[in-house]
């Protein structure tokens, strides 16, 4: 087993697998409406290095079979309130050469593409999003793959919080999490912050912390992240192979994700400061950094 420093100057290989997934966070047209959000936006950068991820996952799904293909997750806010910038009643000149179009649906550069009878479609408003499979199949019905995006609804700034989004990462057996999307100090870090907790606690992606472990001795396979257990460590706190911690490799994109100015902060700031913060929480990379590992 490779082993390389998560946080170290080098990234260690990102595999383009089914047990990776990249985590896009409400990329809604309703935030070109900055001035709904604050005072400016960070990261001029934002809207290239989402395409270049998608474009790079969506490359590695074509190039692998059915069943071993990673995943992207698209998640869309619909807040229950009404005055809410990104409420579906909303309205505005948000499309790309100034189009009316309304908040909540997607940005054109992170449109979903879900798979149907036809072969691959866009999803680029909230009334297209597909409707979940049917619980149970025929018997006799040739069983579907599995997606390689899935679209899915959050009404509060987690995306954990009354989604299927921890059901997912177990059942699809998710190692390796990307974050993107906006805001950053928002729903980009609830969303980091709530990962890393989950993994922890083994909720998902391995067994989490089994004992007092140093995080300066954490080191990753490419995969998950693991702490050797210490020589004279009780028997339970060893796990298998003699390791104290085996949990989820989770990787925030710092340059992928973008933050408004507020109360007198201008946005690059906002921005910079939390994916510093967020340095406790996710191995943070660059959108470069991942492609050159990804591939």
């Amino acid at each position: 087993m490779s082993r390389h420093s998560v946080t170290g100057d080098t990234i260690a290989p990102v595999p383009p697998v089914s047990t990776t997934a990249l985590l896009l966070i409400d990329n809604q047209l309703g935030f070109r409406n900055v001035t709904a959000w604050g005072t400016g936006s960070s990261n001029p950068d934002f809207e290239m290095n989402i395409t270049a991820l998608i474009a790079a996952f969506r490359d590695a799904c074509t190039e692998k079979p059915e069943g071993q293909r990673p995943l992207i997750i698209h998640v869309q806010y619909r807040p229950v309130w009404t005055d809410h910038p990104l409420h579906v009643s909303k309205v505005g000149p948000f499309g790309a050469n100034g189009e009316q179009v309304r908040a909540i649906d997607f940005l054109e550069y992170a449109v979903p593409r879900v798979m149907g009878p036809e072969g691959p479609k866009f999803v680029y408003t909230l009334d297209e999003t597909p409707p979940p499979a049917p619980l149970e199949a025929k018997k006799d019905a040739t069983p579907l793959p599995p997606p390689d995006e899935i679209i899915m609804t959050s009404h509060g700034h987690s995306v954990f919080i009354n989604t299927p989004l921890e059901s997912i990462l177990q059942k699809r057996g998710i190692k390796t999490l990307l974050i993107a999307g906006m805001a950053t100090d928002l729903a980009v870090s609830t969303a980091v912050r709530t990962a890393q907790n989950l993994a922890l606690t083994g909720k998902w992606g391995g067994r989490g912390n089994m004992a007092d472990a140093a995080a300066s001795a954490r080191w990753t396979d490419g995969t998950s992240v693991f702490v050797e257990a210490l020589e004279d460590a009780p028997e339970d706190e060893r796990g298998e192979n003699g390791l104290a911690v085996e949990m989820a490799r989770i990787i925030l994109i710092g340059d992928a994700t973008r933050a408004f100015g507020k109360a007198g902060v201008d946005a690059q700031t906002v921005h910079s400061v939390h994916v510093e913060s967020l340095r406790d929480f996710a191995e943070v990379r660059s959108t470069a950094e991942v492609i050159g590992a990804f591939h």
